[in-house]
């Protein structure tokens, strides 16, 4: 769940903020209105890594088909899956 802090608050809270945000998110206002938003290096990271597979458009078609297979039941077990890739 975001957590919404005037700049102000930011300010005063920057020391705290790397700890309290690892989930996390902070929404930063300025005069009531959303003007920034923080987030931990780490959920950057994994914003722009998920970001650079989805701009993949063969893998993104690839991952939807996948789900909507998923979806539809047509699965295969564990065991099979490693008996096709010889393990």
């Amino acid at each position: 769940m975001a957590k919404y802090l005037t700049i102000s608050e930011a300010q005063e809270k920057l020391p705290e903020l790397p700890e309290e945000l690892t989930d996390d998110l902070a929404i930063v206002t300025k005069n009531g209105q959303p003007v920034m938003a923080v987030i931990s290096y780490g959920q950057l990271t994994s914003l722009l890594e998920t970001l650079d597979i989805l701009s993949d458009s063969e893998f993104a078609n690839r991952l939807k088909e996948s789900i909507a297979q998923a979806e539809r039941g047509e699965t295969i077990s564990w065991e099979e899956a490693k008996r096709k890739l010889g393990l």
